[in-house]
């Protein structure tokens, strides 16, 4: 009988040796599961969260090159509107150039133009100041004649000893003669057989040279 325990003994030690190491095994082996469970979810929570932050990353990538490549629009448009501003300051700039020199060349001609007319001007007063002179002196000329044909008019008549004297001893009888062209006061004496100086008494002749055409002469006659 004692074998028989003996062997159940050991029999019944080992089976308690062995539930014991399995449920040891079994322990070990859920801890180990769980523990994979724990690691593969981690795992696949941190390989979501990393899907996920790529994803978002994506996203600010492609907002990033969207607003690079507006910017660079914008760059684009600034150098073409840059272009642009260069080309109308350097047109204007040009307009600006000819027009200064058109405004010079038109000054220097208004320029030019007024200095012949202030020459022009400085001539005709000179001219004028001449003028003016020569007219002052020719009326004092004029006031100095008319001041003396005043004087003459005024004054009266001098005798002087150079008058001749007509004397009445030619013979009263006689005729009148309309003096010709060519005749004098001896040729009509002679035509009528009289005197020069009954003529020249007769008539108060005081330049016997001085006998006009037409002039009626009293030739006295014996």
């Amino acid at each position: 009988m004692l074998p028989c325990n003996n062997y159940f003994i050991l029999n019944f030690g080992d089976w308690i040796n062995s539930q014991v190491y399995g449920n040891i095994l079994m322990a070990i082996s859920v801890k180990a599961f769980f523990t994979f469970l724990f690691i593969c979810s981690w795992s696949v929570c941190s390989f979501a969260d990393i899907t996920v932050r790529v994803a978002n990353l994506k996203q600010d990538m492609e907002l990033v090159s969207r607003e690079l490549a507006g910017l660079r629009t914008e760059v684009e448009l600034l150098r073409r509107e840059n272009a642009q501003l260069r080309i109308q300051v350097e047109q204007s700039t040009r307009k600006q150039s000819s027009n200064v020199g058109n405004s010079t060349q038109v000054l220097q001609r208004i320029s030019d133009r007024m200095v012949s007319i202030e020459n022009r001007l400085n001539q005709n007063e000179k001219s004028q100041l001449a003028l003016q002179k020569s007219i002052e002196l020719k009326i004092k000329d004029l006031i100095s004649q008319m001041n003396k044909g005043f004087d003459q008019v005024g004054s009266p008549p001098s005798i002087s000893s150079s008058t001749p004297k007509f004397e009445q001893n030619y013979p009263q009888k006689g005729f009148v003669h309309v003096v010709e062209k060519g005749e004098t006061i001896s040729s009509i004496a002679k035509k009528y057989k009289s005197q020069t100086k009954w003529i020249i008494n007769a008539n108060q002749i005081v330049d016997p040279k001085k006998v006009f055409i037409g002039k009626e002469l009293f030739v006295p006659q014996k």
